[in-house]
């Protein structure tokens, strides 16, 4: 890699790593593969990248999950993103912006970055939805009333 990554970032995400997989954060190194060394399965990578997206306040799309294979390319592409988010979300001459369009512009960058959830996220919720929320169905033999006893 040719790009040099802050070490903050690199911290943060083997601190999840090291949290997620309850071992000690001196033990993961930028070198380590997500699969091979640190025997993530595909699940465990999604609930980990959620963790990431969740402390960096960002989104990872679908596609490129796939090039995500070591701590050392997760961190490089999460400086990535955080760093083309600030340059999206600048304006392009301070001086011509007024305190209200500041705050208008900033209302849907941050929309857009706490509400919209990842389609891993979708689908886990939507996963936790279905599971939850099962009507309970009685028992056979009873349709649901109230029994009186006869004598």
């Amino acid at each position: 890699m040719t790009e040099r990554i802050d070490p903050a970032i690199t911290a943060k995400i083997i601190q999840a790593l090291a949290s997620y997989l309850k071992r000690d954060p001196a033990s993961i190194t930028e070198a380590h593969h997500l699969r091979d060394d640190l025997g993530l399965d595909s699940v465990a990578i999604i609930e980990l990248l959620f963790e990431i997206e969740e402390r960096f306040k960002l989104q990872i799309p679908d596609q490129d999950l796939p090039g995500l294979s070591t701590v050392g390319t997760v961190a490089a592409y999460v400086q990535r993103q955080l760093t083309e988010s600030k340059a999206e979300s600048k304006p392009e001459s301070p001086k011509s912006v007024t305190a209200a369009g500041k705050s208008k512009s900033a209302k849907p960058t941050k929309a857009k970055t706490t509400s919209a959830k990842s389609p891993a996220t979708k689908k886990a919720t939507a996963a936790k939805s279905v599971t939850t929320s099962k009507p309970k169905k009685p028992s056979p033999g009873t349709s649901g009333k109230k029994k009186v006893a006869t004598r």
